[in-house]
């Protein structure tokens, strides 16, 4: 996967990180609710892609340049708690400090992989 594929999607899902951690700060402020067919479903699905496709690519990353911060195990992580950010984002049903840990584990690795990416582009 090319290096600038993997940074647009890296900077996707930072984007998506950040505005779910808004939703969240507001819906737990408002008590708003979204309608799970119409709203969270394809929301969750939109990005369970997203992190799939960015996934792989990080791996590849990983494999090929063996960087110093990030592991594979990271990855893996970031995978699966960037989609229940997501649907946490949505639905609040998670201690607001749990989320918190989750929102800034997912983005000190996304931030550490586009960092990474950057290293290789400027060699």
């Amino acid at each position: 996967m090319l290096s600038q594929t993997l940074l647009e999607m890296t900077e996707q899902m930072i984007e998506v990180a950040e505005k779910g951690a808004d939703r969240y700060q507001e819906g737990k402020n408002s008590n708003h609710s979204y309608d799970f067919f119409e709203t969270i479903k394809p929301a969750v699905e939109k990005n369970d892609e997203l992190a799939a496709r960015w996934a792989e690519g990080a791996l590849e990353l990983i494999k090929v340049r063996r960087p110093k911060y990030v592991h594979k195990e990271q990855i893996e992580a970031v995978k699966d708690n960037f989609l229940e950010l997501v649907l946490q984002s949505y639905v609040h049903h998670i201690h607001k400090k749990r989320f918190k840990d989750i929102t800034e584990s997912v983005l000190y690795t996304l931030h550490a992989v586009k960092d990474e990416i950057a290293r290789e582009d400027s060699r």
